[in-house]
C-alpha cells in the first residue's frame, strides 16, 4: 500500500476500516442479545411478544439467518474481496452507511410493529453490499468470484418474501422460505469452507499441501446447487417428494468425501482450525439428518436443520471471526484459552440444541433455554475478547 493510502487509512476511525470490523463485532453482540431474549421467551420470563416484531418464531428465524448470518457473510465477503482483486475493500463513510442500515433494521425489527419502513430499511443493507461487493470483482474481471453477488439478491428476495409475510400482504410457509434460507447459506458456507479450510489447515499444521481435484470439487459443489434449486423452484410435490430427500443426502455423502480428504485428525493441536472442522462436519450432518427426515425416516427436522445452523453455521462463524479478525489486524493466528472456552461452549450449544432434544423429548423446552443460553456465553466471549481488535488500528501499522 502507497503512504498516501496509509495517511487516508490513519482519518478514518478504525472500526471503519474494513467490512468485517463492524460487522463482526456487531453481529455478535446482537446474537448474544437474542439469544438471550430467545431463551427468556422459551422460559416463560417474557410474555411480551410485541417485543420481537409480534411474532418471535418468525423473529428468530429471520434476524438469526438474515440479521446475524447476512451481516458475518457480508463482513467476510467485503474483506476478502481486497484480497481477490487488490483494490481497496469498502470503508469510511460507505461502509458507515452500510453498518447503520444494518443496524437501524435490526433495532426497528426487534421493538417496533411491522411496517412497511423497517421492511424497505432492512431490504437495502444486502443488495448496497452485493453492489459493493461486485465492483471490484468486475473491474478485475475475477468471474469465478462474480456469484457471490447474486447469492446476495437471491438473500434479499427471500428476505422480502419473509417481510411480506409478517405484513400478512401474502402468506408463504415459514418453514419453506426458512428452508431456503438456511440452504442458500448452507451453499455459501460450502463454497467458501471448501476454499479456506484445506488452506487453513495445509498451513496452520505444517503439513503437505492438501490438494483440491476438480472431479471432487463437482461431486461435491454441483449437488449443492441442485440442492438450491430444487428448494427454490416451485417443483411440483410429487417430484420434490423423491428429489429433495436425494439431493440432501447426495450432497452430506459428497461434501462427506470431500471433507474426508482434509485431515482432520492433524487439527487436534489448533482450536482455529478443529473448530473449523467441526463446523463442516456438522453440516454434513446436517445434510444427511434433514434427507432422511424428508425420506420418512423418524429424524426430527428440527434437530437436522439446527445441525446446520447451530452446528455448521454458528460454529463456523466463531472460528471463522475468530482467525480472521486476528489475520487482518496484523496478529498471530493463535488463540488464548479463553477462546479455546468459547469454542467448546458452542460446542456444547450445539450438542444440546440437536442431540440433548432428539434423545430427550422431554427436555425439550430445556434444550432450547440451555442452547441460546451456551449461544450468547461462547458469542459474548468473542465480542469482550475481541473488541480492543476490532475497534482498534492493526499492530503492524498497515492499512486495513
Amino acid at each position: 500500500m502507497q503512504i498516501l493510502d496509509n495517511e487516508k487509512e490513519q482519518r478514518i476511525t478504525p472500526l471503519f476500516r474494513l467490512a468485517f470490523r463492524p460487522f463482526f463485532l456487531g453481529a455478535s453482540i446482537f446474537s448474544v442479545i437474542a439469544m438471550i431474549i430467545w431463551a427468556m421467551f422459551w422460559s416463560g420470563q417474557l410474555t411480551n411478544v410485541q417485543l420481537m416484531y409480534g411474532n418471535p418464531v418468525w423473529w428468530h428465524a429471520h434476524e438469526m439467518l438474515i440479521g446475524f448470518t447476512g451481516a458475518i457473510i457480508i463482513g467476510f465477503l467485503l474483506t476478502a474481496v481486497q484480497n481477490w482483486t487488490g483494490n481497496p475493500g469498502v470503508r469510511g463513510p460507505k461502509l458507515m452507511v452500510l453498518f447503520a442500515l444494518w443496524l437501524v433494521a435490526r433495532i426497528g425489527l426487534l421493538f417496533a410493529n411491522p411496517h412497511w419502513v423497517w421492511m424497505v430499511i432492512d431490504l437495502s443493507w444486502i443488495p448496497l453490499a452485493a453492489f459493493f461487493l461486485a465492483q471490484p470483482i468486475i473491474v478485475r474481471r475475477q468471474w469465478n468470484n462474480l456469484f457471490f453477488s447474486p447469492l446476495l439478491i437471491l438473500l434479499t428476495v427471500i428476505n422480502a418474501l419473509m417481510h411480506l409475510n409478517a405484513l400478512s400482504i401474502t402468506q408463504f410457509d415459514l418453514h419453506k422460505l426458512t428452508l431456503a434460507l438456511v440452504t442458500v447459506i448452507s451453499v455459501i458456507v460450502l463454497v467458501v469452507g471448501g476454499r479456506v479450510i484445506p488452506f487453513f489447515t495445509w498451513r496452520g499444521t505444517n503439513t503437505a499441501q492438501i490438494t483440491r481435484p476438480e472431479p471432487i470439487e463437482w461431486l461435491a459443489l454441483v449437488p449443492s446447487w441442485l440442492l438450491m434449486l430444487n428448494v427454490l423452484l416451485p417443483i411440483p410435490e410429487a417430484i420434490n417428494q423423491i428429489t429433495l430427500p436425494a439431493l440432501f443426502i447426495i450432497t452430506g455423502v459428497t461434501n462427506l468425501i470431500r471433507f474426508a480428504r482434509w485431515r482432520s485428525f492433524s487439527t487436534a493441536k489448533v482450536p482455529l482450525l478443529w473448530s473449523l472442522h467441526f463446523a463442516y462436519g456438522c453440516m454434513v450432518i446436517g445434510m444427511l439428518m434433514l434427507g432422511a427426515h424428508f425420506a420418512g425416516m423418524a429424524i426430527s427436522y428440527s434437530v437436522g436443520l439446527h445441525f446446520i445452523t447451530v452446528g455448521g453455521m454458528g460454529s463456523m462463524i466463531l472460528a471463522m471471526m475468530a482467525r480472521v479478525s486476528l489475520g487482518h489486524t496484523g496478529r498471530n493466528l493463535q488463540v488464548g484459552r479463553i477462546m479455546v472456552f468459547a469454542f467448546l461452549v458452542m460446542i456444547a450449544s450445539v450438542l444440546v440444541r440437536t442431540l440433548m432434544v432428539q434423545l430427550l423429548p422431554a427436555l425439550t423446552l430445556n434444550g432450547y433455554v440451555y442452547s441460546a443460553l451456551l449461544w450468547a456465553l461462547a458469542f459474548g466471549v468473542f465480542a469482550i475478547v475481541y473488541f480492543p481488535i476490532l475497534s482498534k488500528p492493526r499492530v503492524d501499522g498497515r492499512p486495513g
